[in-house]
Order: structure tokens, then C-alpha cells, then sequence
């Protein structure tokens, strides 16, 4: 039985060996794998990034444009009531408006 016990022991450690070397195969292509999917979130990080910029950056353009829009509408607001001001004192009202006031009012 000694002998059958050394053998036993022996296939034994054999295994065990064989499977801690497969055992730390897998651990080495699990840390293989998690650099590749960090790398890849690292990646996606700084898309994120450059994306919330650009959306910054469009947000800012769009608000500019809405304030230059406003100052148009005012300063249009403005040229017509002077035109109606004008026009309110003025004893033209049964004669053809001049080709500038026709001009504003386009």
C-alpha cells in the first residue's frame, strides 16, 4: 500500500500542479482581457469629453445667435415705430410712401 500511496500522492501532486498552471493561465488572459476593456473605457472617457465640449461649444454659438436675433428684432421694432411716428405727424398719409421707408418696411 505504501506503494500505491506514493503513486496516489504523486498523481496527485501532479494534478494539482497541472492545475494551478491552468489556473494562472486563466488569471493572465482575465488581466489581458480587463487592460483591453480599461483601455477601451479610457477611450470612451475622453470621446465623453470632447462630446460634452462640443455640445458646450454649440450651446454658447446657439445663445449668441439667439442674442444677436433679439437685437435685430429690437432694432427693427424700434425703426418701425419711428416709422409710424413719422408717418403719424406727417400729412403724406394719402400719398405714396418714399422708396426708403418702403425699403424698412420690407
Amino acid at each position: 500500500m505504501d506503494k500505491f500511496g506514493t503513486i496516489g500522492v504523486l498523481l496527485l501532486a501532479i494534478f494539482l500542479g497541472w492545475y494551478a498552471s491552468s489556473l494562472s493561465d486563466d488569471l493572465e488572459a482575465a488581466e489581458k482581457d480587463n487592460k483591453a476593456l480599461i483601455g477601451m473605457v479610457e477611450g470612451r472617457d475622453e470621446t465623453i469629453s470632447a462630446l460634452k465640449g462640443a455640445a458646450d461649444a454649440d450651446q454658447r454659438a446657439t445663445e449668441q445667435q439667439l442674442l444677436i436675433e433679439q437685437q435685430k428684432r429690437a432694432k427693427a421694432d424700434a425703426e418701425n415705430r419711428t416709422l409710424r411716428e413719422a408717418l403719424e405727424h406727417s400729412d403724406c398719409s394719402n400719398q405714396r410712401l418714399p422708396d426708403p421707408a418702403i425699403d424698412i418696411l420690407r
